[in-house]
């Protein structure tokens, strides 16, 4: 009895002797990231794109969803697209994050920069955004250098693209819209700041309509009612807007969350956005 003690404490003495080995970091898998220079932007992004589960052992092609404000989302994007994946309420998409690496107020002022394609006229918020009004040059980035680059790289299904934009990320899905829909098949817009240079959106959509009356999209826009109402009101007014004009092939659909803020919101939009954008 005495050798076993003896035994049993030795084992365990010789466990806890063992080195401890250094922490690592965490890797989500089948995960990449590209360093990409941008021309129209004069700047360059990190691309960090998740691939399906299947896409190594296929032949396949895949549906790309570009995710904005990746930097703080990617994430959390990829393991929506896995759970609801896994679950068979979504296809196996190709996520794209468009991220800008740094600091945050890095990642803060270059959103800024880019998701607005105007500076705020109306003096309601235009001194705190001084980078603003870059929308067009980002935009021009996203059609002329990041579409062909992942298009190249990965197998795509040609013009199946979902944007997932968030507050001024959804100002730029929405100008994306009406200047040019045809760049996105789908759109996931939440809590838009449609306040922005005394409603601009208003007036992309506006000249959008007085030559053309159908989109050939899915959109699918939310809030969080718990948000402020310079978000909330002008969102309210665009979707009775966007009702009145009966746009042929277009797929608006409207959903408000209780008890969700500007920014709690994202992840409830997130999901149901993909389940309803991918949705027959």
């Amino acid at each position: 009895m005495r050798k076993l003690l003896l035994l049993t404490i030795l084992v365990v003495g010789c466990l806890f002797a063992q080195p401890q080995l250094p922490p690592a970091a965490v890797q989500l898998s089948n995960t990449v990231m590209h360093v990409l220079p941008a021309e129209a932007v004069a700047d360059t992004f990190q691309i960090v794109v998740a691939l399906p589960s299947s896409y190594a052992s296929s032949s396949g092609s895949f549906p790309v969803v570009y995710l904005l404000d990746s930097d703080k989302s990617f994430g959390m994007a990829r393991d929506a697209v896995n759970w609801l994946s896994w679950s068979r309420e979504l296809p196996q998409v190709i996520v794209v994050g468009i991220s800008y690496g740094g600091t945050n107020k890095q990642w803060w002022d270059k959103r800024t920069r880019d998701y607005l394609p105007t500076r705020d006229t109306s003096g309601i918020w235009g001194s705190k955004w001084r980078y603003a009004g870059g929308g067009e040059a980002f935009r021009s980035f996203l059609k002329s250098e990041l579409f062909p680059f992942i298009e190249k790289t990965y197998r795509t299904i040609p013009n199946d693209r979902t944007i997932v934009g968030i507050s001024f990320g959804g100002v730029f899905a929405s100008y994306v819209l009406f200047t040019d829909p045809s760049m996105f098949s789908r759109y996931i817009i939440s809590g838009p700041a449609l306040i922005w240079d005394n409603k601009r959106a208003f007036t992309y959509e506006s000249e959008f309509f007085s030559h053309q009356k159908s989109i050939s999209a899915t959109v699918f826009t939310s809030i969080g009612l718990e948000d402020t109402d310079d978000i909330i009101q002008p969102w309210r007014e665009f979707n009775k807007v966007i009702a009145s004009r009966k746009y042929e092939n277009l797929r608006w659909i409207v959903l408000e969350f209780p008890d969700e803020t500007h920014i709690s919101v994202f992840p409830a939009a997130l999901t149901r956005g993909l389940r309803a954008v991918f949705s027959k």
